[in-house]
């Protein structure tokens, strides 16, 4: 071999090489990345939005994206992170299973503690790969810990409100060791099974009623007290009425009797053919 067939397969070498899919790799903006090294293992420098040179024979760059990001584990087929059903089985106190939409939101701080956190939970797992497994698996204990506590119409209606930051409080320090920090536990949508629908709508019919019953009893209460005031109020009215009666009699007595005194002439009144002094004393 000459010594420039040498120089051309040398620089044909270096084309190829510069040519390998990988070997020059971008890190998004809102990401860090790792690189890890099958000889000498993990670069502790944490890689910021750039572009990196990867060795493709002994290199792997790991990319964590830390802006939020969303792990869904929905019954809808079209959305979530596998096909199918992926939605979260909870557990009832009566032993109920209900389907649970739940997304989980969740981001990887920037700092070197946080990243490294996750390197050394899951090494070269990307975080597509830790969302199906791992994230899943912590949400799917979180929503349990919390729906065993409850019964179905807790969970569909009357605390369903505090479901999901509930979930939250529980979830948060499982994911907090591996370097994730969740932001926000959403509880989209419960599947309860229709026989479940159906017994909650009777058992809210029956709220209903009762809650009706007592509005009306109390209504009643409330008719009765007022019958019983106006009565008494009534006969109150009619004995202040009686007194005063009784006092127009006797001051209508007076007057009469005043007027009889005022007309009197001194003689004695006259009964019969005889005359009777209207004194009082002997005749």
């Amino acid at each position: 071999m000459t010594r420039h067939e040498r120089w051309a397969g040398l620089a044909l070498a270096a084309a190829l090489a510069l040519g390998l899919p990988g070997c020059a790799t971008k890190i998004p903006v809102a990401s860090v990345g790792v690189k890890f090294n099958a000889t000498t293992g993990v670069s502790r420098n944490i890689l910021k939005p750039e572009v990196v040179w990867v060795n493709p024979f002994t290199e792997k760059l790991i990319i964590y994206p830390t802006g939020i990001n969303n792990a869904s584990y929905v019954q809808a087929s079209h959305e979530g992170d596998r096909h199918g059903d992926d939605s979260i089985k909870a557990c009832t106190q009566e032993g109920a299973i209900l389907p649970v939409d739940v997304t989980v939101a969740y981001r990887i701080p920037a700092d070197p503690e946080s990243v490294m956190k996750v390197f050394n939970t899951f090494g070269t797992m990307e975080i597509k790969e830790i969302q199906h497994e791992h994230i899943r698996w912590a949400t799917v204990v979180a929503v349990n810990e919390v729906s065993g506590q409850k019964s179905i119409f807790d969970l569909i209606s009357k605390q369903r409100a505090q479901f999901g930051p509930e979930v939250k409080a529980v979830l948060s320090p499982m994911l907090e060791p591996w370097g994730f920090l969740v932001e926000d536990v959403l509880i989209r949508e419960i599947h309860p099974p229709q026989e479940i629908t159906a017994k909650i709508q009777e058992q809210q019919a029956i709220r209903s009623d009762l809650e009706k019953a007592k509005v009306e009893l109390q209504q009643g209460r409330i008719d009765a007290q007022t019958i019983l005031t106006n009565a008494q109020k009534e006969a109150e009215q009619n004995r202040l009425l009686a007194q005063q009666g009784d006092k127009a009699i006797q001051l209508k007595r007076l007057e009469l009797r005043r007027k009889a005194i005022e007309k009197w002439d001194g003689q004695a009144p006259v009964i019969g053919s005889s005359g009777i002094p209207f004194t009082e004393g002997k005749w």
